[in-house]
């Protein structure tokens, strides 16, 4: 019995190391949303809208190649660039336009452009905001997808 115990006591220590050092490091602290919403600028990916209770329909496919280059740039000092990207739809149109921003409700909500949006995705990734706005007995829904 000792034999085999001599035996199978390096595997059993072999395989232990092998599996503490697959964990993953839960010392490493997560960003700030703050930091997650300013580190690089956002492209618009998807602009879903819906009525009511239907389904949701990404109107973004039909837009014109001039809209879907623009970026919006989110600053640390509250502020954002809304810039036209390399190809502008109208010359006459500022380069970029700058707002204010800011978190609303314990970062929940987006307030930019004097509109309140929920923040219903924000990681390295993607940003995924949504507003809802009732009139005339049914709601209008936007969702808006952003990528780096």
């Amino acid at each position: 019995m000792k034999k085999l115990l001599f035996k199978i006591l390096p595997l059993i220590i072999i395989v232990s190391f092998t599996i503490s050092a697959c964990k993953k490091k839960s010392d490493v602290p997560s960003k700030s949303k703050t930091t997650l919403l300013t580190q690089k600028s956002w492209t618009i990916s998807k602009w879903e809208e819906k009525t009511d209770s239907d389904p949701f329909i990404d109107a973004y496919p039909t837009w014109d190649a001039c809209s879907k280059d623009d970026f919006i740039l989110f600053k640390t000092n509250n502020t954002a660039d809304f810039d036209e990207g390399p190809t502008k739809c109208d010359p006459t149109d500022p380069q970029t336009e700058s707002s204010s921003w800011a978190f609303l409700e314990n970062e929940t909500k987006l307030l930019a452009q004097g509109f309140t949006f929920f923040i219903e995705r924000l990681d390295e990734d993607n940003l995924i905001i949504s507003a809802s706005q009732t009139s005339g007995g049914s709601t209008y829904t936007l969702k808006i997808t952003f990528k780096h």
